[in-house]
C-alpha cells in the first residue's frame, strides 16, 4: 500500500468540500439531528468558507492518499488562525479526518506526523486540538500519541452546544 501526503491548493476546493462533508457526517451524523448537521455543514464546509481558510497564510490543509485514492485530510492552524488563543508557540490540529474505508490503516498517525513536522518547521513547541468528549476512540488515539487533557471548550454544531476536550502535546 502506497501512502502519500500533499498540501492542498485552491484547485482542490471541490475535493476538499466533498471529503469534509463526508468525513464529518460519518463521524458525527449519528449523534446529531439532521437539521443541526445540515446547518453546520453549510456554514463550515461551503466552498466560500473553505476557500477563505485555504487562503489564510496561518492555516494549511493536507490530503493523504492510499494507493493514489484520496483517503483523508488534515487542517492545521498557527497564530491568529487558531480557534483558541494558545499563543505563538502552539500549532492547532483543527481537523484530522479519514474516510471510513481507509480507517485503521495508520493514516491518522501519518497525518499527525505531518502536523508535527510542520510545527517544528515553524518553531512551535506544542500541538493542541479539540476533541468531542464522547468521541472515545479519538481520545484514546490522541492519548496514545502523548496528548494530555488541559481543558475544554464549547463547540457549537448547528444550534447544539457540545463540549470538546482540549488536548495538548509538547514536541
Amino acid at each position: 500500500m502506497a501512502i502519500s501526503i500533499r498540501k492542498c491548493t485552491v484547485a482542490d476546493l471541490p475535493q476538499l468540500e466533498k471529503i469534509s462533508r463526508v468525513t464529518f457526517t460519518d463521524t458525527f451524523g449519528h449523534y446529531n439531528s439532521q437539521a443541526n448537521l445540515e446547518k453546520y455543514l453549510a456554514r463550515s464546509y461551503s466552498q466560500p468558507q473553505l476557500h477563505s481558510e485555504l487562503a489564510n497564510p496561518d492555516s494549511e490543509f493536507f490530503f493523504i492518499f492510499e494507493d493514489d485514492e484520496l483517503a483523508g485530510y488534515l487542517k492545521i492552524n498557527i497564530l491568529d488562525a487558531q480557534t483558541e488563543k494558545m499563543g505563538e508557540a502552539s500549532l492547532e490540529v483543527q481537523r484530522i479526518y479519514v474516510l471510513p474505508a481507509h480507517k485503521r490503516h495508520g493514516l491518522g498517525r501519518q497525518l499527525m506526523a505531518q502536523a508535527i513536522t510542520r510545527a517544528k518547521d515553524w518553531g512551535k513547541t506544542n500541538i493542541w486540538l479539540g476533541v468531542w468528549e464522547h468521541n472515545l476512540g479519538a481520545i484514546a488515539f490522541y492519548e496514545q500519541l502523548g496528548f494530555k487533557k488541559i481543558g475544554d471548550h464549547v463547540f457549537t454544531l448547528g444550534d447544539s452546544p457540545q463540549r470538546d476536550l482540549i488536548l495538548k502535546k509538547t514536541i
